[in-house]
């Protein structure tokens, strides 16, 4: 490695270093000065933006596309609670063994999938949201039906119960930062270097000796893992589930938070994901046709902002200067 490489290297491990030191004081800001309503939205903020992360590997990294990563999200919700409360395990393990279980199923589905391309692979990944979503409304023995299952005892840690919005607070934030570290250490690793080959040729990648189609099924398998935990510490959380926040508004809000993060910007999710849970508070009195109002900024930050908003907005910026200077000049 050259003198420039490591040059760059420290920077980058600079940068890092003052990502995750403007993210906590905000996060101490939060927890002192902020009332219930703003812990509990940045508890929000914490839990989606972690499937939103996992969606960023797969998306931004190997340009594959999914319009069903609600699904796994709802599948290790369901899948937690049944296994601690019909296979007596405990919460904690129970988290770990149904992300363990859902990305199995993630690395299975990428096995049948990633065969298909294109807006094909997009319908697949389309269908399979909606057969999981009709499954947790029809299998009413197992999730309740339409009635969600009630009840849920929250996690417990050193004998006492995280009830709270602020007892819950630093758990869902460690865990957050904890999968953004992972995801900045696996996009800068060699493997990651592969990923975005994968995204800009998978052929020349495939010359190279490695499978494009068994890279895929392992991101997808991380991603979907991601989904699964934030699942689980969404029921643990919220005490009551139902199939309704697992149908394909939320996998197209995945997209949105994705879009306007910037689809290979790891930080750039936890904007995307705080600017739509804003927009979602905003767009309440709505009701479902909020889902209208995200697909337009979907289509609009997809085609206008490929990078994301705030590259979007700070290129926009820069022109407006350079046009000021050069008409002053």
């Amino acid at each position: 490695m050259g003198r420039e490489d490591m040059g760059r290297d420290d920077m980058g491990r600079a940068h890092d270093l003052l990502r995750y030191l403007v993210l906590a004081a905000v996060l101490v800001a939060v927890r002192m000065f902020g009332g219930n309503y703003l812990t509990n939205l940045a508890n929000f903020v914490a839990i989606q933006a972690i499937p939103a992360i996992g969606l960023s590997l797969l998306m931004g990294y190997t340009g594959q596309i999914s319009l069903g990563h609600a699904a796994f999200y709802g599948l290790g919700a369901y899948a937690s609670v049944l296994l601690a409360s019909h296979a007596g395990i405990d919460p904690w393990l129970a988290l770990l063994v149904s992300a363990a279980l859902v990305g199995f199923i993630g690395w299975a589905f990428g096995w049948l999938v990633f065969r298909l391309q294109g807006h094909y692979l997009a319908m697949a990944t389309l269908g399979f949201g909606i057969i999981v979503h009709v499954c947790l409304v029809e299998f009413r023995d197992w999730t309740g039906g339409p009635d969600g299952l009630t009840g849920i005892a929250p996690l417990q840690l050193a004998g006492h119960a995280l009830k709270s919005d602020k007892q819950m607070f630093p758990l869902l934030w460690a865990v957050c930062a904890l999968m953004i570290f992972f995801s900045e250490s696996l996009v800068r690793s060699p493997l990651g270097l592969v990923m975005r080959g994968v995204a800009d040729n998978s052929k020349v990648v495939a010359s190279l000796g490695t499978s494009p189609d068994r890279l895929k099924r392992m991101v997808l398998m991380i991603s979907a893992v991601y989904a699964a935990l934030a699942g689980g510490l969404y029921a643990r959380y919220i005490g009551y589930l139902s199939p309704g926040p697992f149908d394909v508004g939320f996998s197209i809000k995945l997209l949105l938070m994705v879009a306007i993060g910037g689809f290979a910007r790891i930080w750039g999710v936890l904007f995307g994901v705080a600017f739509v849970a804003l927009a979602s508070e905003a767009l309440r009195p709505l009701g479902d046709y909020d889902t209208v109002v995200f697909g337009l900024l979907l289509v609009v930050a997809v085609v206008y902002c490929r990078e994301g908003l705030l590259v979007a907005a700070w290129n926009a910026a820069r022109g407006v200067v350079r046009f000021e200077r050069r008409r002053a000049a």
